[in-house]
């Protein structure tokens, strides 16, 4: 599960933050899903672009989402790793 790919999307921090609270609470139904699955989050994808103030791009100028199908492991790490 990844959020804020696209840096203005600052909801997704906030639906990142409660899929957590959820995941690691003692809810029954939480502890069945940690129980069959492994959840890898990165909370935040793009903190270069969000820190920039970028609202759609990278630091590189380059849309994220559109990097999946064959990302580059020098121009895209951060989707390369979560691939």
């Amino acid at each position: 599960m990844t959020g804020r790919v696209h840096p203005g999307e600052s909801n997704s921090s906030y639906v990142m933050e409660g899929l957590i609270q959820f995941l690691v609470s003692g809810e029954a139904v939480a502890r069945a899903l940690r129980d069959r699955y492994v959840f890898k989050i990165v909370p935040m994808l793009n903190p270069d672009g969000v820190i920039v103030g970028n609202y759609r791009c990278s630091l590189s100028s380059h849309d994220l989402n559109r990097q999946y199908p064959n990302p580059s492991s020098k121009l895209f790490p951060e989707c390369f790793a979560v691939k």
